[in-house]
Formats: structure tokens, sequence, C-alpha cells
């Protein structure tokens, strides 16, 4: 990854580099991410961001590219900021199984560079945490290859820059369409805080609207979010405009 975003000039805007077993990965908040020998797609993937549109939307993006790849198997969904999930929420955990993640880069010297990774054929015993998933685990011998989801994902990352260089507000749409945290009662652990309520958009630089118990706004750029037990409380958040900035 460092190579892809330091190198400037060599590797252009949809450049990948794939990783055919990942010993020393690095996943949110210095998280070790490893992969055995051609169980998992992980790769890093050069993104020119245009002008005027806000970085934080990188990870969403690439993540609405890897949900249109992987539709040629099954639907999944994205819990904002970064993962990919697909099944019934584990007890564990409250989502979907996770399938894959996303971490982005942005180098000074260069562009910003995605990490993506996504499970294809590790067996349940193989799986690091017990509310991870692969596709091997959900859809059995029909799943795919590393290689086969690459080969979606590569057009699916071009349909959705394309998109994306146009500053097309379709994405965004989209995106709220398959978020699985919007709607939910969460708690947001960030450096500066917590916040705690319900999941109720993702505005325009691609920041959580967490509407609070006392109908405040908290905006929230970045952290682990955990779903709570129980039901949110109703109500619009367009009735609120006080907005409390997390993780900025």
């Amino acid at each position: 990854m460092a190579a892809l975003g330091s190198e400037r000039g060599r590797w252009p805007h949809l450049s990948v580099l794939v990783a055919r077993r990942q010993t020393a990965g690095r996943g949110r908040a210095g998280r070790d991410w490893v992969t055995p020998a051609a169980g998992a797609l992980t790769c890093s993937v050069v993104i020119g961001a245009p002008a005027g549109v806000p970085l934080t939307w990188v990870p969403l993006a690439v993540g609405l590219a890897v949900r249109r790849a992987l539709a040629t198997w099954l639907d999944v969904g994205l819990k904002w900021p970064n993962d990919v999930v697909a099944g019934a929420p584990h007890p564990l955990w409250g989502w979907g199984r996770k399938l894959g993640g996303i971490l982005c880069e942005r180098h000074p010297a260069g562009p910003v560079v995605a990490g993506i990774g996504v499970n294809c054929l590790q067996p349940p015993d193989e799986l690091p945490v017990p509310w991870a998933g692969s596709l091997a685990a959900l859809l059995g011998e029909g799943a795919p290859t590393p290689g086969e989801v690459l080969r979606v994902l590569g057009p699916a990352l071009a349909e959705v820059f394309t998109a994306w260089d146009a500053h097309d507000d379709t994405l965004r749409v989209e995106y709220a369409a398959a978020c699985t945290t919007l709607g939910a009662r969460i708690r947001v652990e960030v450096a500066g805080g917590t916040a705690e309520g319900v999941a109720r958009a993702v505005d325009d630089d691609g920041a959580l609207l967490v509407e609070r118990p006392d109908g405040e706004i908290a905006r929230v750029t970045a952290g682990d979010v955990v779903r709570l037990r129980g039901r949110g409380p109703d109500g619009c958040v367009g009735r609120h405009t006080r907005a409390v900035g997390l993780g900025e």
C-alpha cells in the first residue's frame, strides 16, 4: 500500500495490486488483517479522487463497488463506514456476517489507496472471529474464487468512480439503501468520546448522523459502530439542526 501511494505517476487511477496471501495486513485502529493463501481476495486500489468530493466518501464508494461485484452471487449490505456484511445478524455482533472490509489511506505525495479484503474460500474454522463469514460458508460449493471476484470487481470500481467523477448523487441514494447501519440503535466509539442513539443518515461528506435520545444530532466522521439492543426513539432528523462533531 505504501508503494502505491508514494510512487506518484507509476500507478494510474484504479491500478490494482493483489496479494495472494496476507501476513502483515492492517485493519482499522491498527488491527491485524491476516488471510490464508488463495483463501481471500486482498488487494490495494489506487483512487484518483476528483476535486471537490469529500475523501470521507472514498471507503463508502469502494464499498458500493464491492457490493455490486458480489451481487453476481449474493446480496450484501454495508456497515458504515467500512464493513461488508451478509446474512442474518450474529448475536455476538448485531450485524450480518462480516465478509470483508475496506481501509483507505491518503498519501501526501500521491492518491488515496484503498485496501480491500473479501473472504472467499475459507471454511468456518479458518475465520478469525465468530461473526466473520466467507462466500464459501454462505454459498457452499458455488462460492467464487478470489480471482473470480477480482474479475467483476474491476468493472464495478470503474462504474462507481465514473459516476463519482460526474458527481452523480445516485451513489448517495444507493449507499443509503445498502447501509445496514441506518435505522439501527447504535453507539459509536471514537477518540473524542461516544455518540449513542439512532443512525439516521449519511450526509454529503460521508459522515454518519446519529440522533441522540434528547433529539440532538451527532455528526460522526470515524469510529467503531456497536449495535445496541432494543428499539430506538421515533422522530425526524429534520426537526433538529444542532450537530456535534466527533471523530474529525
